[in-house]
């Protein structure tokens, strides 16, 4: 059996918003094999982002366990931190916002070189800049400029060429197309997909999305108001999602096919996201579900192996496997 490169063992992340508890991510757990890319999904204000900020480290976690290399990297001093941040890093949402606007491009990539002293002399860094820049399509006149003098999709090329700086194992990739037009998403998911094959890298995927998630992962899972509601391998998740929420979900994504688009039925979750904020004991997404029973709304339903390799936290997922 293979070992998880990274394994997350019930998260949380909440936050003291004045008025109660914002549990952004609540007991998440799920793990990540090396070379594979986990695509993490869901509706806007789920938990996506603070989960990945939260495994990187950027956010201390308000409980849970984050194992890397067999430590859990929650209880590391800031210098043994220092060391797991060379194999660490994240590929932010906004290209516009993540990049030093008074730094060029040269700065800004060997940020991560200057702060893990990774060059001996200035040549060495220059030529490492360099040779990041080419490897995401961008060459050395583009070293000297500044972030406003390019595009969308350049600066987030920018973006990770930072990120591969240290020679990373493992990036978080932070709805990384999510800010970029259309027609040069593809291209930056594609960017991404080569480099995982070339340089052997393990990705988390944060998006919403869901044709690209389908594309780009092996595994995905599908998060809800902090909870984690299921769990597959990408293709058996997009064919035969077993949890409502998850079918739901599957149901919006258009088929480029008329007439099985006609057919389909499109499944209308009603109400909206309820807030995070001191949530209620039972299932998350009781409120919005056609299928819930008096059990929903007492217990919290636990993530559980329904079928092989396939998780899901529903208390009648048996019931709807096909």
């Amino acid at each position: 059996m293979v070992e998880p490169l990274i394994s997350a063992k019930g998260i949380k992340k909440y936050f003291d918003v004045g008025e109660g508890m914002l549990k952004a991510v609540d007991g998440i757990s799920f793990d990540i094999y090396p070379g594979e890319t986990f695509g993490l999904v869901g509706e806007s204000g789920c938990g996506k982002t603070t989960a990945g900020r939260t495994i990187v480290r950027l956010y201390d976690p308000t409980e849970g366990e984050l194992i890397f290399n067999g430590k859990n990297i929650y209880e590391l001093s800031s210098s043994e931190m220092q060391e797991v941040r060379r194999n660490f890093q994240i590929i932010f949402q906004d290209p516009y916002a993540s990049l030093n606007p008074r730094m060029t491009v040269e700065d800004i990539v060997a940020e991560p070189l200057d702060i893990h002293k990774a060059y001996k002399s200035k040549k060495e860094r220059r030529n490492r800049v360099i040779e990041l820049l080419e490897l995401v399509g961008l060459n050395e006149e583009h070293a000297m400029r500044f972030p406003h003098e390019f595009s969308g999709g350049q600066r987030q090329r920018v973006g990770i060429a930072r990120a591969l700086a240290l020679n990373p194992k493992f990036i978080v990739c932070d709805e990384p197309i999510s800010a970029l037009d259309v027609s040069i998403q593809a291209q930056v998911v594609n960017l991404l997909k080569d480099l995982q094959e070339k340089l052997g890298l393990t990705y988390l995927f944060i998006a919403h999305d869901l044709s690209m998630v389908r594309y780009i992962s092996d595994r995905v899972g599908v998060m809800y108001l902090g909870h984690m509601m299921e769990i597959a391998k990408s293709e058996e998740l997009y064919i035969s999602p077993i949890h409502p929420y998850t079918r739901a979900l599957l149901s919006a994504i258009p088929i480029p096919d008329p007439d099985i688009q006609r057919g389909r039925e499109r499944i209308m979750l009603e109400g909206d996201v309820p807030s995070p904020i001191n949530p209620k004991e039972g299932c998350r997404f009781v409120d919005r579900c056609f299928y819930a029973i008096p059990k929903c709304r007492e217990i919290t339903p636990t993530l559980e192996e329904v079928k092989e390799n396939h998780f899901v936290a529903c208390h009648r997922a048996k019931e709807f496997i096909k």
